[in-house]
């Protein structure tokens, strides 16, 4: 009797195993500590059926804590990134990593930077598809810009090289980086070292190019003087070899316009500014955010934030003659507030871009920060259409278009534990 009770005993335990078993994996409710349901939980459930531009994965990926995230993203959809990220003793690091599966999983990381590095906002690194195998990482390195090349697919990065040739004891930052289509390498950034020429609080903008793959880089280049001494510039290439560069421009009265000059021969000399359009913003300090800008089918588009007349907006403009003039096309956010920060990317021959802002329906328009996706078609933006976020404030989106139909963008997500490089997936519809 007291073996048959033992023995009956065990298909009651396997009973009640097996049935806990299925009720968890088949989703039906059990009795555990209910989950927490953060902020951005509650909005991606309904993005699905909202969104009209792209489908999102549901809970983006951390691809490592850190911040500054940028990608390359090869035909294949091998993917590979750059980030910052502080090490025990609180000092910044730039590391690469990879994924060869879009995103599911992430090679381990190393570093690129032999010397500390400064990365924040504006001032974060980059990494652009070269030629070839090239792959080319920009940073700020102590008072310098840095640069540092792979030609073996990522195994390895060479020794840094300087940029600037100025004076040791001056600022240079908010670095920008892009490669002709002829494999020209062309950074552009902030420069401190016209302080006796340049009005008080602003920059110069210079260039340094390359011509042989980042082996080697020329001379620095002005390209103008008062410049707004926060906004990263922004670099884009013509059908015919032009060169085209963005920034915010001070003039008189602490007036600041978003301005195009073009070079027709590759960076060497540049035209006179273009104001994109006709108002400025009048503001006595940095917005610390830089115009976007693109080319495609004969038209130079570009976006940036303004905060004049009391309201945060994101403008456009578009020229059809190569910078010369441009015209007005609008705000973009919509109804979104305390947009900013936009990113523009070329995708089925339309500007596409990401920015960051708030949900204006979520807690009286604070909510946390998340990313949001417009297209510009025939002169128009289209709806904002938000993206899936893990439920923190997040800042600086990048957008990166991928084969197949896929569609790709990062960010840094800040929290309570620090910040995070994130990823998320989407298809286009």
């Amino acid at each position: 009797m007291h073996i048959q009770n033992k023995f009956y005993a065990v298909p009651g335990f396997i009973t009640l195993f097996f049935s806990f078993v299925f009720i968890s994996c088949s989703g039906l409710p059990v009795n555990n500590a209910p989950e927490t349901v953060t902020e951005g939980d509650i909005q991606n459930k309904a993005l699905k059926d909202q969104n009209i531009l792209a489908t999102w994965e549901s809970k983006p990926k951390v691809v490592s804590e850190g911040n500054g995230l940028d990608m390359i993203l090869k035909t294949s959809e091998g993917m590979n990134f750059i980030y910052a990220k502080r090490n025990e003793d609180g000092q910044q690091n730039l590391l690469y990593t990879s994924s060869h599966n879009m995103g599911d999983t992430f090679a381990k990381a190393y570093p690129i930077n032999q010397a500390g590095i400064s990365a924040h906002g504006e001032n974060d690194p980059i990494i652009q598809q070269g030629p070839g195998i090239g792959m080319f990482a920009l940073w700020q390195g102590g008072d310098s810009i840095m640069f540092s090349r792979s030609m073996n697919f990522g195994r390895s990065f060479s020794p840094e090289i300087k940029i600037t040739d100025g004076p040791e004891k001056t600022s240079y930052n908010f670095q920008t980086m892009s490669v002709s289509p002829d494999g020209t390498i062309y950074i552009a950034w902030l420069d401190g070292r016209d302080k006796e020429t340049n009005p008080a609080g602003t920059s110069s903008l210079y260039i340094a190019r390359s011509f042989d793959q980042g082996k080697t880089f020329g001379a620095n280049i002005k390209v103008a003087g008062a410049i707004c001494p926060c906004c990263r510039p922004a670099l884009a290439f013509g059908n015919d070899g032009q060169v085209f560069i963005a920034w915010r421009h001070v003039y008189s009265g602490d007036n600041r316009f978003i301005v195009v000059a073009s070079s027709s021969d590759k960076g060497q000399t540049w035209s006179k500014e273009t104001r994109v359009t006709k108002e400025g913003w009048k503001v006595n300090g940095c917005a610390h955010s830089g115009p976007a800008m693109n080319f495609t089918h004969g038209k130079l588009y570009v976006a940036w934030y303004s905060g004049a007349n009391n309201k945060a907006a994101l403008k456009a403009a578009v020229s059809s003659d190569n910078g010369q003039s441009f015209d007005y096309l609008g705000e973009i956010q919509g109804n979104v507030y305390d947009a900013n920060h936009p990113d523009m990317q070329i995708i089925e021959g339309e500007p596409w871009l990401i920015f960051q802002g708030r949900e204006p329906n979520t807690n009286n328009g604070w909510g946390s920060i998340q990313p949001w996706l417009v297209k510009i078609a025939d002169g128009k933006p289209s709806k904002p259409e938000k993206l899936p976020f893990l439920g923190d404030s997040i800042s600086y989106p990048s957008l990166y278009p991928g084969s197949g139909g896929r569609i790709y963008a990062t960010w840094t997500e800040i929290g309570e534990d620090g910040p995070k490089a994130v990823l998320c997936r989407g298809r286009l519809k």
